[in-house]
């Protein structure tokens, strides 16, 4: 069977797409998948590392853009449609995944043109608007955090859990030793790094005072911060590997004892599975505010803190990770209530939801 897998442009919409991908790939040798994306989204950067098949283009986002912008986002949007017309074409998908974002309408809408099956996921609490529009084409919608449900067509909805690759659904078993020594801390803000995180972060590395050396950072900044962020951990002498981006998050997970993000879906169900403590700094200009529903979600289950932008700074992130570092209990507290908070298998029922669906059809 063919699995067509359409959208991208940031991490929490592809990375569930290829977990659901590689479990499509591993049921059986006659199946195959390929991606449908752009040529700015992640999806060119990661897919051939992951040697997945990607096919791009033309798309554009048309919420929250100027009129002359949403005028060319529309003309993007057609060209894109018969381009992915073509592509639909060529591949004869037995079912098409459309895994969110802008990127995705184009495939979808002309998957539907071509009277291919269609399964959207919704990775966040408050769906995103691309897929509020599409879920009107599709056969069913795969759920991945409570509160989404609601937004769709109730006969559509099977509610799936967040897909996750297997070396992060895995997890990991924290020992009592695991969370002695300095403190080890996660930095991130998604593919393309926060500015606001950085500069909380730069200036909080100046209020560690004394106890500076009992922390340790791993700290992904995005291309236009790294060289800035290099210099003030350089210059306060606190320990920090510095990076543009990083690969390897599951071991990163692993290494850590908390984490700093932002909390696009796929955060938010990549630490839960890990365990791992975490400051969630909700996107403001998040679409529909969806960030912030993925974090008042998580910390309502004990398993997360929550700090809006507005009330981040140098002080305010310094108190909390010297109140960390002090208390390592509420660490260990938080990473049991993630765990309790983890729902497992959710990258198999969404493949057996495509092939149900592609069955049916």
């Amino acid at each position: 069977m063919r699995l067509l897998i359409a959208g991208g442009g940031t991490g929490g919409h592809l990375y569930p797409g290829i977990a659901v991908a590689k479990a499509w790939l591993q049921s059986g040798p006659e199946n195959s998948v390929l991606f449908v994306g752009t040529e700015r989204g992640i999806e060119s950067r990661v897919l051939p590392k992951e040697a997945l098949p990607l096919e791009t283009i033309s798309a554009a986002g048309l919420f929250g853009k100027s009129f002359l912008q949403k005028l060319k986002a529309a003309f993007m949007l057609i060209r894109g449609i018969f381009q992915s017309m073509g592509i639909v074409g060529r591949f004869n998908p037995s079912v098409v995944l459309g895994v969110g974002g802008y990127a995705s309408a184009p495939a979808v809408v002309a998957s539907w043109l071509r009277r291919r099956p269609i399964v959207l996921m919704e990775q966040n609490a408050m769906p995103g608007a691309a897929n509020r529009l599409l879920s009107r084409l599709a056969d069913r919608v795969a759920v991945c955090l409570p509160g989404g449900a609601g937004y769709f067509s109730p006969g559509k909805v099977v509610e799936t859990g967040l897909p996750l690759r297997d070396e992060i659904e895995a997890g990991i078993e924290r020992t009592e030793s695991s969370w002695e020594g300095p403190l080890r801390v996660l930095v991130f803000g998604g593919s393309q790094g926060a500015r606001a995180i950085n500069t909380a972060v730069a200036e909080a590395l100046d209020h560690l005072g004394e106890e500076a050396g009992n922390f340790r950072f791993v700290h992904q900044t995005g291309e236009e911060d790294l060289e800035r962020m290099r210099g003030a951990y350089e210059r306060t002498g606190v320990e920090g590997e510095v990076l543009p981006f990083l690969y390897d998050m599951a071991n990163r997970y692993r290494w850590a004892h908390l984490a700093v993000a932002r909390s696009g879906a796929m955060t938010v169900g990549e630490v839960t599975a890990m365990g791992l403590p975490v400051l969630l700094v909700p996107l403001p200009s998040a679409t529909h505010g969806h960030q912030e529903m993925n974090a008042r979600h998580l910390a309502e289950t004990g398993a997360a803190r929550m700090i809006l932008q507005s009330d981040l700074n140098g002080v305010s992130l310094a108190n909390f990770l010297l109140e960390m570092s002090g208390d390592r209990s509420r660490l260990v507290e938080m990473s049991r209530r993630a765990h309790d908070a983890m729902r497992g298998n959710a990258t198999r029922r969404v493949a057996k939801l495509c092939r149900k669906t592609a069955q049916a059809a």
